[in-house]
């Protein structure tokens, strides 16, 4: 009898939903609690978001009559991080864009008084240029987009090494 191997889909989908609300509370909160960086909630953040991928590959691999191999294991962690990415890109371009957008601003207005204590030489004309710089990256799209590019990275770093711990090829 031939084993047949299920479908990521689901697995995907079920923990890339638990890892975007995961972080999307992670924003909530920091917001509600008017907190700009939280050493002790990211902590907890990093923990509980590699468990949700550990989770989801040990789903996958149950459902897989216990076996998992490495490919397989990568494939599961980065199908929850497309999904978790893109559900979060989409929370926080509308958290960035429409309920905290002063918060850009803040970050503008940090990297331009860093740039003053760091550079005290430089010109009038070059603080311009270097803040306009800054700007193409201090915006709600960039933001989505590099919470997608981080959810990839880091779920291609948990399944890998959750994939060389768990793998059980027969």
């Amino acid at each position: 009898m031939e084993h047949q191997t299920p479908s990521i889909k689901p697995i995907a989908y079920t923990y890339g939903l638990y890892s975007a609300l995961l972080s999307i509370a992670g924003l909530i909160i920091m917001y509600v609690a008017n907190m700009d960086k939280n050493w002790i909630l990211s902590s907890i953040s990093v923990v509980v978001s590699i468990l949700i991928f550990v989770y989801g590959i040990k789903a996958f691999k149950t459902a897989n009559a216990n076996i998992l191999s490495l490919g397989q294991a990568i494939k599961v962690g980065l199908a929850i991080a497309v999904i978790a990415g893109v559900i979060t890109a989409i929370y926080s371009y509308v958290h960035y864009e429409f309920i905290y957008p002063e918060f850009i601003e803040m970050q503008k207005e940090t990297a331009y008084n860093q740039m003053i204590e760091q550079n005290p030489n430089m010109t009038d004309e070059q603080i311009e240029q270097a803040m306009s710089i800054s700007n193409l990256f201090m915006n709600s799209t960039f933001f989505s987009l590099s919470s997608i590019l981080g959810s990839l990275i880091f779920g291609l770093i948990v399944s890998l090494i959750a994939g060389l711990i768990m793998k059980n090829d027969r």
